[in-house]
């Protein structure tokens, strides 16, 4: 298996990708990660952590591509910098050169530079990031947390059908439930787009639960929820900013007091557990839902250890065949979501 991994992308680029691809390729020999971006770059950064200028990892290649779209470029800097790291990692993919992408820097011009190389799936009208958001009996999988800021019914409805055939064949869910995030759970609750969706569900034979609030999506009753991208990142933003404070509260709390920095030692099991289930990190990556090819987003501070998860999503991907499982599933339904818009 070849990972492309876009080694320009991310706030602490590309030490934090390179440390990550290393990690990476250390526990997962059978596998090669192709770093893309510049050359010089990349080797100084693997000089350092491998303590040598001269050695190297044999699963570990390097792509070069001499330009890099920062945080702040439009989308239009694809087409002013085609041989921008993005751009290339997408036609590695695209050329069969890499089973899958990692894309860590700017979102829009990830999602694009995907659909650009890629296209969808045929029969998908719209791409979206497939996010785990975690609750105490797992995860709930939130579709779209940001590829559209707009969205139609059809489109949330497509989403319903991909978040469905990822969670069977990555995550071995039988039949994975489906809420549509409103204001209310009762019929009639929401807007225009949500109550058109609803309908639009209702034809399919997905397990339709019907609307969900906020709140459920973190009880785990519910196992994916789609909504407009616009609504979904903030839900996601909040999310992440909610777990910061909580955090941060609790340092404060530990640290007000002898008894509470002795009772937090002998919690500490107990914190390093709720790491593990909550932590953005521990996720690495979120699948672009949609497009034709493993096309994984990660965080824009994304550090060695985030880079390794989103590699381990991306491979998680490509061996469960779950691009070939969405095709699959809009050859096999033609249905009025596929087919509207």
């Amino acid at each position: 298996m070849r990972l492309a991994l876009d080694a320009m992308g991310g706030d602490d680029a590309p030490r934090a990708m390179v440390q990550g691809a290393i990690d990476y390729a250390r526990k997962h020999p059978d596998h090669e990660v192709v770093l893309v971006g510049r050359e010089a770059d990349i080797r100084a950064c693997l000089a350092t952590e491998l303590k040598s200028a001269t050695a190297q990892l044999a699963n570990i290649s390097i792509e070069h591509a001499p330009d890099i779209i920062s945080m702040a470029d439009k989308i239009q800097a694809l087409k002013d910098k085609p041989g921008d790291s993005m751009n290339r990692s997408a036609q590695l993919v695209k050329q069969g050169k890499a089973d899958a992408m990692v894309l860590c820097g700017n979102t829009a011009c990830s999602v694009a530079a995907a659909q650009i190389h890629l296209r969808r799936i045929p029969g998908v009208k719209r791409a979206g990031l497939l996010t785990p958001l975690p609750t105490p009996k797992g995860h709930t999988w939130l579709c779209d947390c940001g590829a559209n800021a707009v969205g139609k019914p059809e489109h949330l409805a497509q989403f319903a059908e991909m978040s469905s055939a990822f969670l069977e064949v990555a995550m071995g869910v039988k039949r994975p439930s489906v809420g549509v995030l409103s204001i209310g759970s009762e019929d009639g609750k929401g807007d225009e787009l949500t109550q058109e969706t609803l309908e639009l569900l209702r034809r399919t034979n997905l397990n339709l639960v019907g609307n969900v609030e906020g709140h459920d999506i973190y009880t785990g009753d519910v196992d994916i929820v789609v909504c407009d991208g616009f609504t979904g990142n903030v839900v996601l933003k909040a999310s992440e900013g909610v777990y910061e404070a909580i955090v941060t509260i609790l340092k404060e709390e530990i640290y007000s007091s002898m008894r509470t920095k002795v009772g937090a030692k002998l919690m500490k099991p107990a914190f390093d557990g709720l790491r593990r289930r909550t932590h953005w990190s521990l996720v690495g990556g979120v699948l672009l839902a949609g497009v034709d090819g493993v096309t994984i987003i990660g965080h824009g501070r994304s550090n060695r250890i985030a880079v390794y998860h989103a590699l381990r999503q991306a491979a998680r991907c490509v061996e469960t065949k779950v691009i070939e499982a969405m095709r699959a599933r809009f050859r096999a339904r033609p249905t009025e979501t596929a087919e509207a818009g």
